[in-house]
């Protein structure tokens, strides 16, 4: 497969963002779409648009689609700048960049699968939490929405956005969720935990995992592949299914 980093405008700050983007090894090859996976990262130092890259996910990709295991999808990695660690949901926030800014420019600009069917969220820590965030109050957008150690910890985040209240207030319709964290998570397990057991009785379908492990890169480059393999099960194997591609297939550059 290949990356590329992609500049585009930004709607919140700006004026520009930029995001990597994985592309499995067929990518153009038959001439159709493929679905695409927006992974966000946390906070930190640490913590950007190279966070999943250096996790392994595009070797991960690479050795499941070559041996026929995981459908073909493309991988979105944006970075999340101000609007990511300073606003908690909502218009003119973080939402509003993934939404009518990232989402639209991978459409025009790569081969993606642009139906609601096509379209997965997930993150890590803060990441995380605007995964969930995102998903819960726009469900309609996306077929699944994975949420691995999640800092649902955000005072400013009111119940219309916190997701420890929209995954409860809100029509998820059929939307996939999966959830995981460390048992030595102590920061994040006890609000993870509330949330998984929010959903159970509400009745609300969810993968659930309690793993070995706390709040590290480590944890989630361990648990990668059962991230990978959740994403790849929202979609059909058969490349068959996927429309035609409108664009000539080409590798997205910086345009």
């Amino acid at each position: 497969g290949a990356i590329v980093d992609v500049t585009y405008p930004s709607v919140v700050d700006g004026p520009e963002r930029t995001y990597r983007l994985y592309m499995p090894p067929c990518y153009g090859d038959d001439g159709r779409v493929y679905p695409t996976l927006i992974l966000l990262h946390g906070l930190g130092l640490d913590q950007d648009e190279t966070t999943w890259d250096d996790l392994g996910v595009d070797e991960a990709l690479d050795e499941a689609v070559r041996a026929g295991a995981l459908p073909p999808f493309l991988v979105v990695m944006p970075a999340g700048g101000w609007a990511a660690q300073f606003t908690s949901g909502g218009p003119g926030s973080f939402e509003t960049v993934v939404l009518e800014a990232l989402l639209p420019h991978v459409a025009a600009n790569a081969c993606a699968w642009e139906q609601p069917a096509g379209w997965a969220i997930g993150g890590l820590s803060r990441g995380a939490y605007w995964a969930l965030e995102i998903a819960f109050r726009h469900a309609e957008r996306f077929v699944g929405v994975g949420g691995h150690s999640a800092a649902l910890l955000d005072i400013g985040a009111g119940p219309d956005l916190n997701p420890q209240f929209t995954a409860l207030s809100r029509d998820l319709g059929d939307l996939r969720i999966y959830l995981d964290v460390g048992d030595a998570d102590f920061g994040m397990l006890p609000n993870v935990t509330r949330l998984h057991e929010d959903l159970v009785a509400a009745g609300i379908p969810h993968e659930w995992h309690l793993n070995p492990g706390g709040h590290t890169n480590d944890y989630w480059a361990e648990h990668l592949p059962d991230y990978l393999a959740w994403y790849g099960s929202l979609w059909p194997a058969d490349r068959d299914a996927y429309p035609r591609c409108s664009l000539d297939g080409r590798p997205v550059g910086s345009q």
